[in-house]
């Protein structure tokens, strides 16, 4: 396959309400659209957002990669295989993940068509809905309430809940969920917010809560107290801004730093290096939530393919971008019932 050309372009999705972490605030899904177009006629879309908070790019930054530096060592080459073209993808450049991930998806993409696949068949999976956690926002108790009766209304029986402001309240905005919506499965995300003593006093205040989880609750870097966290919980601790890639999961769980990890197309770089965590995963038996940032359709649905692919290690899916559009786009593959999500 011969790559010809490729178009750039913005994608912008409203959401129903604000996006709000312990990290930023966000209103609208925005990513940049890659198309590359071989010259056989086939097209494949890849898509990346910014997240200069977690991965340092903006749309500008992804751009800037992909034109200046990844896209011209793959342009007019012959490329035979899916394993060769990532391989040059990937050396192209240290870093940048966002940028690499839109263009292995793109990749992917086309090397599907060539094969007159769909995504998941050429990754070895089958077609299958997967049922995936949606995201409270962080604000006050009161409203993250109501937010979360909002959401168990409509069939949203999996809550992951964004916490980590100052204020001290978060064990209250936990609190204030639990008690109207007993049936739920609830999940917690600091986002780094929290300091060793502020995580140990959390868990020791939440012990009545049933909560299933609580992802990334000191700094990324800050393993050793991670793992003296780890030691102690009796809530699984799962590792998400301090595990982007295969040696930094390896180093994650070889230090019990953590029980589970959160593995994100944005953060490792796409679909074939997260394939190689997944599979290390399995063979270390260690559960994984498939995560995303906030994302628009193409790059979700890349993960929906990958996730039909590794059933037996993915133990939580956290890919309810469209969940949180104000409308899903009509030329999205994407159907969601409940908080099920199936391709078309």
């Amino acid at each position: 396959m011969i790559l010809a050309d490729y178009r750039l372009t913005t994608v912008h999705i409203p959401l129903e309400k604000p996006f709000v972490t312990a990290l930023r605030r966000v209103e609208t899904a925005t990513a940049l659209r890659l198309e590359l177009v071989s010259a056989e006629g086939w097209i494949g879309v890849g898509e990346a957002p910014p997240t200069v908070a977690i991965t340092g790019e903006s749309l500008e930054d992804i751009a800037h990669t992909l034109e200046a530096r990844l896209l011209p060592q793959l342009l007019h080459r012959n490329l035979s295989t899916i394993d060769e073209a990532q391989e040059i993808l990937h050396a192209a450049r240290a870093g940048h993940t966002s940028a690499k991930a839109a263009a292995d998806i793109a990749l992917y993409n086309l090397f599907a068509q060539k094969e007159g696949m769909p995504l998941h068949a050429f990754l070895g999976g089958k077609r299958r809905p997967v049922k995936t956690v949606v995201t409270i926002s962080l604000d006050t108790p009161k409203a993250m309430r109501r937010d979360a009766l909002a959401a168990y209304a409509r069939g949203y029986d999996l809550l992951k809940i964004k916490v980590g402001e100052k204020d001290g309240k978060d064990i209250a905005r936990v609190r204030a969920i639990r008690e109207v919506l007993p049936g739920a499965t609830l999940l917690v995300d600091a986002n780094q917010a929290w300091s060793e003593r502020a995580t140990l006093e959390f868990i020791e205040a939440s012990h009545a809560l049933d909560i299933e989880l609580i992802e990334q609750p000191l700094p990324a870097h800050d393993l050793a107290r991670m793992r003296r966290i780890t030691a102690c919980s009796p809530i699984p601790i799962l590792a998400d801004e301090a595990a982007f890639t295969l040696e930094d999961v390896r180093r994650v769980m070889e230090t019990e730093a953590a029980h589970m990890v959160n593995v994100k197309l944005m953060k490792c770089g796409g679909i074939h290096k997260a394939k190689e965590i997944l599979q290390w995963c399995r063979s270390h038996e260690v559960p994984v939530m498939l995560g995303s940032m906030l994302e628009t359709p193409a790059s979700i649905e890349a993960s929906l393919h990958l996730a039909a692919t590794f059933t037996d290690v993915i133990r939580y899916a956290d890919l309810d971008s469209p969940l949180l559009y104000k409308e899903i786009p009509r030329r999205c593959n994407i159907r969601a019932e409940k908080n099920l999500l199936r391709l078309e």
